[in-house]
């Protein structure tokens, strides 16, 4: 047997012996004897090194040398010899194995004595001094991985599912080494007990929507012998503070009397927690009741908490659909109900008296969570374009359909009515915001900008040629820019200016000039070596046809995108931002 098909053996064996007890239920005490794979096989990988524990959502356990609350992850050295990690790879995707390299040049920092443990921080602060990955730990689950210097030969790695905060993962010491959860992390060191099962989820007597009468909400789950915290805040209950728990003890149905965010966690000694669900039941005030609409309705409550500019408000939003019902009220139970993160959108239009607005969809830990709006695709990236500057509320959502039918992606739009109850009273008439365009954010996603993920790892030809999506517009203070050979001055946006590396942006910028050189170069039109080797042709001629069919004021001066796939051409695009197109301007 050649010896790359002894290691890529070994490496699927591995795989294979860590997916397998991370599919079953936690813990895997009871695991399928077929399973129980990880002990067997440790002596027969390319390295004695394991990813032994790791948290993915480390609210308040440890601090990382900055003195933040960060991700971490614990390579074990199981051998008898010490082993120097510097040089090899870390990965949470492992089709990108060479994600970020661990620093090479300091063994001190990067050995392992044997039996020893070495932490390092998942934050994405790659410039921080110390250990510290350039990626986060999802938690609502993906995989690690701990590739050889190489860059291609798996040492080991571990799928995990849905994590909870100030909860470790990893493997337990026995003979039988399997996963778990841990709710006594052990960072640097052995790790011991683990949960004896998991508590069942949380049921509610009352589900999501809007009321206008008292009533009161009963909590259960399958699990015996359980303490059940509740918040109405939509803080986390159950969290542990000094020595007492986030919450109200449950002791009977909770009353309900005015918009509440109810949210629960059941605790059991030695058994890992449920899920902290969230119920959201809005009031409706009686001058209300004779509201209808024929469009989609949503209702977005923070629950007494202003929504500013650049910084994100936690609060529940609520959609009605019309669908084939004709006209709707808000008496009507939502069809669909998400935590998100809102702030106020926008540069110029950020001081009009009708705000904009962005808002990103959330799971129960604030960390974004793709869903399907109003029939959109799935995404987690929304705008709310309140056209305050175009009175006909129809020059975004014309301009963005023509460039569809053009046969050039922009923003699925549909218009909706918006209530904001934000004075942490009943929704009311007050509250009302108005008519806007639901639409999506500009984004890498295949059914947005559909293009290659540029990773970090990604920094030398073919991979490092896309995919990118970059814009000519208004500069925020301290926005990363860059500059091409004629003075244009563009803006990253994804990668964004703070994620990219500095090999992608010279590799970028460099092509950019070469385009600028061809383009104005005494070969311009031949279609090998000018301007066309370059770009999408038809992408720049649509676009251009767009801008003057709609005498877009602002059309390649700002708002102006482009992207380049891997391997592809420029592209102009996708069409953003005609509010002042069709007339709607005096200069």
């Amino acid at each position: 047997m050649s010896e790359r098909i002894r290691i890529s053996l070994l490496a699927l064996v591995t795989t294979v012996s860590l997916i397998g007890p991370v599919e079953a239920d936690y813990p895997a005490n009871d695991l399928d004897p077929d399973t129980r794979v990880f002990a067997a096989q440790l002596d027969q990988r390319v390295l004695p090194l394991a990813i032994n524990e790791f948290m993915a959502s480390n609210r308040s356990s440890i601090r990382d040398p900055q003195g933040q609350y960060d991700d971490w992850i614990e390579i074990h050295n199981y051998g008898a010899d010490a082993l120097d990690v510097g040089g090899m790879y870390l990965t949470d995707d492992l089709a990108v194995p060479a994600q970020w390299l661990v620093p090479g040049n300091n063994p001190a920092a990067t050995t392992i004595p044997a039996g020893g443990y070495l932490l390092i921080w998942a934050d994405n602060d790659a410039a921080d001094p110390g250990l510290h990955a350039n990626f986060r730990l999802n938690a609502g689950g993906e995989e690690i991985g701990l590739f050889d210097t190489d860059g291609a030969t798996l040492i080991d790695s571990i799928v995990f599912p849905d994590q909870s905060a100030d909860v470790s993962f990893g493997r337990f010491p026995d003979a039988n080494d399997e996963v778990r959860f841990f709710g006594f992390p052990s960072p640097e060191a052995e790790n011991t007990g683990g949960y004896l099962g998991e508590v069942a989820d949380l049921k509610f007597s009352r589900d999501h929507g809007f009321y206008d009468t008292p009533f009161s909400v009963t909590i259960a789950t399958e699990t015996k012998d359980v303490t059940i915290f509740y918040t109405t805040d939509g803080s986390e209950p159950g969290k542990l503070g000094g020595r007492s728990r986030n919450g109200t003890e449950y002791i009977g149905p909770v009353p309900i009397s005015g918009s509440t965010a109810l949210r629960a966690i059941a605790v059991k000694t030695g058994w890992k927690s449920s899920d902290i669900p969230t119920q959201t039941y809005a009031f409706l005030d009686p001058d209300i009741s004779s509201f209808s609409s024929n469009l989609p309705v949503v209702v977005i409550d923070t629950f007494g908490h202003r929504v500013n500019q650049n910084v994100h408000t936690l609060g529940y939003a609520s959609f009605i659909e019309t669908g084939d019902r004709g006209r709707i009220r808000l008496t009507t139970r939502p069809d669909f109900t998400s935590r998100i993160g809102i702030d106020v959108r926008g540069k110029s239009s950020a001081g009009f008296p009708k705000n904009q607005y962005h808002f990103e969809t959330w799971n129960e830990n604030n960390k974004e969570k793709v869903v399907s709006i109003l029939g959109f695709p799935a995404e987690s990236d929304w705008v709310l374009q309140g056209p305050y500057s175009d009175k006909s509320l129809m020059r975004n959502y014309l301009s963005y359909n023509w460039s569809n039918d053009l046969g050039r992606y922009a923003s699925r739009t549909k218009f909706i009515e918006v209530f904001l109850n934000s004075d942490d009273g009943r929704v009311s008439l007050s509250d009302y915001a108005g008519v806007y365009v639901l639409m999506e954010k500009i984004k890498r996603n295949k059914n947005r900008v559909d293009i290659e993920e540029l990773d970090p790892a990604d920094d030398t030809e073919p991979q490092i040629t896309g995919g990118y999506i970059f814009k000519k517009d208004k500069l925020d203070s301290g926005e990363p820019t860059f500059a091409t050979s004629t003075g244009l001055t563009l803006i990253y946006v994804d990668p964004n200016g703070f994620d990219i590396t500095e090999a992608q942006k010279s590799w970028l910028r460099d092509h950019l000039i070469e385009f600028e050189v061809a383009l104005n170069g005494p070969n311009s039109r031949d279609p090998n070596v000018g301007y066309a080797k370059y770009i999408d042709v038809d992408s720049f001629i649509d676009i251009h046809i767009l801008v003057d069919l709609t005498k877009n004021i602002d059309g390649f001066r700002l708002s102006t995108y482009m992207f380049k796939d891997r391997g592809g051409k420029i592209n102009m695009g996708p069409a953003w931002d005609y509010n002042l197109s069709l007339g709607n301007a005096d200069y």
